[in-house]
């Protein structure tokens, strides 16, 4: 697995993120609309490009991503095969080493995310609702 920072990302590789994002979105929140995250794309897509991408290759395909903007992690991203083997770590590591400070918004009905996230030094520091989902989040922060 090779972790490195994606600069402009090509429309192919853009297309591989945005595979990452849809299932993603799609298999670790069950308690949103599907319809709600393929609204989302279009938005998401061009909105990639502007943040830093951090991402996890294996065999020249992304496995993971990871993307930062300023300090706040807008998502994680693992496809399905490759969870659980240490890419999501590897990725929030990486994230680590460029920021001394993180923070994230959190589904609170992810467990399993709220979990590696607080695994990871990651403190809840407020909980409120996502207005555009109506659902419960939580705000955590990290830092060294």
């Amino acid at each position: 697995m090779q972790i490195e920072t994606l600069k402009q990302p090509t429309e192919t590789q853009l297309d591989q993120l945005m595979t990452l994002w849809l299932a993603g979105n799609l298999a670790a929140h069950p308690f949103v609309k599907a319809d709600y995250w393929r609204k989302q794309v279009a938005a998401v897509r061009q909105a990639l490009p502007t943040a830093n991408l951090i991402v996890a290759s294996d065999d020249n395909q992304f496995i993971g991503f990871l993307g930062l903007q300023g300090h706040t992690i807008a998502g994680i991203f693992v496809a399905d095969q490759a969870q659980q083997h240490g890419v999501g770590t590897a990725l929030l590591n990486a994230a680590k080493a460029q920021r001394p400070k993180l923070q994230l918004s959190v589904y609170i009905a992810n467990r399993s995310a709220v979990a590696f996230y607080h695994h990871s030094g990651f403190q809840v520091q407020s909980q409120s609702i996502d207005k555009a989902t109506n659902q419960p989040d939580y705000l955590m922060r990290w830092h060294r």
